[in-house]
């Protein structure tokens, strides 16, 4: 028995298969761009086009804004080394929690009545969530496109929530 020879496929060539497609194929799907929204306060590179449209408008105001393509409306994309850096960050935060835990389980209450219990079991649950929290607040506050501001936040929070008792290795 011998081998079957290969042949084209029908209605192609055979490097077909080894194409990725453009825009007419009916599979194409066109992924995020890691280019970012444009920062604030800079102008882009066709700002004088921008006018000259502005001026041709058939409306005559120079602010109605027809076209929409000078702005993306995609995600921003982050670079994999922020991506490493945002994990590493959310370990230590994890960490500081897991320490917080530990740190808690060393102290004893020193209060006998019953508002002062509540608000020393109220601080040390606020002390194991406020790492995670930190981490949670500044994900959700601070943009993707500001990277440098958003690691400058963590590393803020990395210092502020730590399980100082524990670090230092006194207790309360």
């Amino acid at each position: 028995m011998t081998p079957a020879e290969p042949q084209a496929p029908a209605g192609g060539d055979a490097d077909d298969a080894l194409t990725w497609g453009d825009e007419a194929d009916s599979s194409h799907v066109e992924g995020p761009t890691p280019t970012g929204r444009p920062r604030r306060g800079r102008r882009s590179d066709s700002a004088g086009d921008e006018l000259g449209a502005d001026l041709d408008d058939e409306s005559g105001d120079p602010d109605s804004d027809d076209d929409e393509d000078d702005v993306d409306d995609g995600p921003a994309v982050m670079s994999s080394a922020s991506l490493v850096v945002h994990g590493v960050l959310g370990g230590v935060f994890l960490l500081w929690a897991a320490g917080w835990i530990v740190a808690v389980g060393d102290f004893t209450n020193p209060f006998t009545d019953a508002i002062s219990s509540l608000m020393w079991n109220l601080g040390e649950l606020f002390a194991v969530v406020a790492p995670i929290a930190w981490f949670v607040a500044v994900i959700v506050l601070v943009p993707v496109d500001r990277t440098g501001r958003r690691l400058a936040w963590m590393a803020l929070g990395a210092l502020l929530v730590a399980p100082w008792p524990l670090v230092i290795g006194g207790s309360a």
